[in-house]
């Protein structure tokens, strides 16, 4: 669930985004350097410092730096990631494209998923962009999220309705 202040962030990071800002952002969001890691989040540490050393890396201009400053500063850096995929929904939908969210009991062929997007788009004038995930809980089938709408085509969606209506009629 996106946060609002994820959102805000988000939205101010659209109009300063760009190509060196965004290298920045995933590189803060992948670290695996435990020492990197514990410096960038490290309290102690002025936000200057930490967003003049990431400037001098990846040449970042002086709003991009702010932007990172106030992040430090506001102990949100944390927010980067959700941050990071609102900006990408943004601008998927300004392109008229949306993120489809999809889970699948196994594997899916291209064929599978061009009969999804079809789908999708009979439901919705948008272009999909699936984001595909193998789970094998589902039993059979698969569920896809995009919005606000779910749909449960998937084995273990029918059982829990089948056990609802029998539940439910006792």
């Amino acid at each position: 669930m996106t946060s609002y202040l994820s959102y805000k962030y988000a939205v101010a990071l659209r109009k300063i985004e760009n190509r060196k800002l965004m290298m920045a952002i995933d590189a803060l969001v992948n670290v695996k350097d435990e020492s990197l890691r514990s410096f960038f989040y490290n309290p102690t540490i002025s936000p200057k410092k930490k967003s003049d050393i990431l400037a001098g890396v990846f040449g970042l201009d002086e709003r991009s730096k702010r932007f990172f400053e106030l992040l430090f500063l506001h102990k949100r850096v944390h927010l980067l990631k959700e941050i990071r995929e609102i900006v990408q929904d943004i601008s998927l939908r300004e392109n008229g494209m949306e993120r489809v969210y999809v889970k699948s009991a196994t594997k899916l062929d291209e064929n599978d998923k061009e009969a999804i997007i079809e789908a999708i788009k009979k439901i919705k004038d948008i272009k999909p962009v699936l984001v595909i995930r193998e789970d094998p809980s589902l039993i059979a089938g698969i569920v896809i999220n995009f919005e606000d709408l779910m749909i449960d085509l998937s084995a273990l969606g029918a059982l829990r309705d089948v056990e609802s209506l029998i539940s439910g009629g006792m």
